[in-house]
């Protein structure tokens, strides 16, 4: 097997800034000499995922997960050491080498799940190519055998049992099968097959690992659609499907859709340049994976309210990710596969060079509810247009279309430009207002009115931000509290007790400023050590005290 050399290893590592690597999946902010962001390995809402610039690590204090860069791409892609090596190089466009003398450890867990995926893959594939009421299903949707191939399509059979027995006769964990979704347990403790009469569709991420499965029913069963649940080898939120394939065809433009279907059957029709977001939920990660291949990307999600939605969204994903879409209308009524049957390739390519940007698409919705007004209520639909206005950075595109609104209005271009930049004044003045607030608070926090003991607010601070923490060593956390303000503030904090807090109180505002600063997490055995250091001073100063008094009362 191949081996790495260490000095490669270490170029690779050299040439891969921990901090633009983890940038990509989740979003970091400078905190002191570090950057905070929350975790991308677990759900959270307060961040508690900091990574090190300058010792080139991470460390989540929520979920334990750490490294180096490498451990990272190795635990978020599911990667072998070698390949997550690969993947870095990859990127910093460092040509890899190997020695093939020696042998390499993988990641064994999900090494051992991707093969059993893989195989589970080929096992349904089988299933169709022998199934007659598969094939005639897929017959009538007029999909190829080439489509078939391509996206590895399989049939679960009408069984409850027909998976359980092969993973049985291939010695298969059944509890592996039942946490990446394969199977279930009943309630008297007896397997089932989960995939039941569904046209399987594999989930193939961009290294080609077959993460889970999706499962359309061939008959009227509901629900129509079945999903693999999340799993350690399979998040939701980094995949697309038909990526795999998108790759391959290298393409410069990409049409993102909703579902397997969508993306099926736009490549049944050679447009084989699209991916769904596996649902309508489009996520800031699912972003950044496209904006690695393509930055001319169109929007084409169904034209239900639902799919509307969903478009709104995805739109300010893109922006935030610095990609500008496209939108593809369809129509009412219509999704890509629907349109695409009815209409055929070249009315969808028609769509598709009519899309709008994002300017456009957002004026034509603005416009499509003043027109749907009743005649005395569309002077009121002006607000709308404004803020649309307000929101276009711009000078030259602004213009446009405030001379589109003008016209429409029948009002003075001049007059509308003063209410865009009122209505910009306003939100200046609102953003303003906050960053005052919150200067003001810096003052306070940045005063130490009473000049508090660092160590007591420390502990404050844990009990704040690593409550778990305080409560293994409350007795000796407690024991160095000695700050009236500082006691009253815990008794705020765990017993919601008011009688001796003031909220208004200076030096209250300052403490609670302080421990709502959690971009530093602490570390309990240092703060342990500090609190005991402090106190064996303190017990010296005394003694030198008393010695000194003493030596003041014999000297009378």
């Amino acid at each position: 097997m191949a081996m790495i050399p260490e000095e490669k290893i270490e170029e690779i590592k050299a040439s891969s800034n921990i901090v633009d690597i983890i940038g990509e999946y989740t979003d970091l902010k400078r905190a002191g000499s570090s950057y905070k962001g929350l975790c991308p390995f677990h759900n959270e809402k307060t961040p508690s995922f900091t990574v090190d610039d300058k010792k080139q690590l991470f460390h989540c204090f929520g979920c334990g997960a750490g490294g180096d860069v490498v451990s990272f791409i190795m635990q978020k892609e599911g990667l072998s050491y070698p390949d997550s090596l690969e993947y870095l190089a990859n990127k910093a466009g460092i040509k890899m080498e190997y020695n093939y003398s020696s042998k390499y450890v993988s990641n064994p867990r999900n090494k051992e799940l991707y093969e059993i995926n893989k195989d589970i893959m080929m096992f349904y594939y089988k299933n169709l190519l022998t199934s007659k009421e598969a094939i005639t299903y897929l017959k009538n949707r007029s999909l190829s055998g080439k489509i078939v191939n391509r996206f590895m399509l399989g049939f679960a059979k009408n069984s409850w049992d027909d998976l359980c027995n092969y993973a049985e006769y291939k010695g298969y964990d059944k509890n592996d099968l039942e946490e990446i979704g394969l199977i279930k347990k009943s309630a008297k403790g007896k397997y089932y097959d989960k995939y039941r009469n569904r046209i399987i569709f594999p989930i193939i991420n961009h290294y080609g690992n077959v993460i889970g499965f999706g499962g359309r029913t061939i008959a009227e069963e509901m629900p129509k659609y079945l999903n693999s649940p999340e799993s350690d080898i399979f998040k939701k939120r980094f995949n697309l499907y038909g990526l795999n394939v998108y790759k391959k065809q290298k393409k410069d433009d990409l049409i993102l859709v909703e579902g397997y279907m969508d993306v099926i059957a736009l490549n049944n029709h050679g447009i084989d340049y699209a991916v769904a977001s596996l649902g309508t939920a489009l996520t800031s990660d699912q972003a950044k994976l496209i904006k690695r291949y393509s930055n001319n990307v169109y929007i084409c999600y169904d034209s239900d309210i639902a799919g509307i939605k969903a478009t709104d969204k995805a739109i300010e994903i893109f922006l935030n990710q610095d990609i500008k879409p496209k939108i593809i209308s369809l129509g009412e009524g219509n999704d890509p596969d629907d349109f695409i049957k009815k209409y055929g390739k070249d009315s969808f390519i028609d769509k598709k060079e009519k899309a709008l940007d994002v300017y456009n698409y957002k004026y034509n919705k603005i416009l499509d509810i003043y027109s749907s007004s009743k005649e005395n209520e569309k002077y009121e639909k002006l607000d709308l247009f404004v803020k649309f206005l307000a929101e276009i950075k711009s000078d030259l595109t602004r213009e446009i279309f405030i001379n589109n609104v003008s016209t429409l209005f029948n009002i003075d271009k001049n007059t509308l430009n003063k209410a865009v930049n009122k209505y910009n004044t306003n939100i200046t003045y609102k953003e303003e207002s906050s960053k005052d607030f919150k200067n003001k608070q810096k003052v306070i926090v940045n005063s130490n009115p009473q000049k508090h003991n660092t160590n007591e607010l420390e502990i404050l601070r844990l009990i704040f931000n690593q409550r778990d923490a305080y409560l293994e060593n409350k007795e000796f956390f407690d024991s160095a509290l000695k700050d009236e303000k500082i006691i009253n503030t815990k008794e705020f904090i765990i017993n919601k007790n008011t009688e001796k807090f003031d909220k208004n109180d200076e030096d209250y505002v300052y403490i609670l400023n302080y421990i709502r600063d959690d971009a530093n997490p602490i570390v309990i055995d240092e703060l342990m050590d500090r609190i005991k250091l402090f106190e064996k001073r303190e017990k010296l100063k005394e003694l030198k005290s008393l010695n000194n008094r003493t030596k003041g009362s014999f000297n009378e």
